[in-house]
């Protein structure tokens, strides 16, 4: 996925954002091209995933924290 920066030739000055689905940034920025038709393309960036996801499967919010909930609480 790319999220691109593009503004519409009819208000130049509002720069707007959208989203692309390519398999690189070449095609990317084509595939802008064809679906902003009537636009500026100012930039094509490729949206990176966060490098370690947190995630609390199970997990309880106490005194302002997430905390795990012990296994055998789980099956109750």
């Amino acid at each position: 996925m790319y999220t691109v920066y593009y503004s519409e030739y009819d208000s130049p000055h509002e720069t707007r954002i959208g989203m692309v689905s390519a398999p690189n940034e070449m095609v990317a920025h084509r595939v802008a091209e064809l679906q902003f038709i009537e636009s500026k393309i100012h930039k094509v960036m490729e949206l990176t995933p966060p490098e370690e996801e947190v995630k609390f499967p199970g997990a309880r919010f106490i005194n302002g924290e997430f905390r795990p909930i012990p296994q055998h609480e789980e099956m109750m």
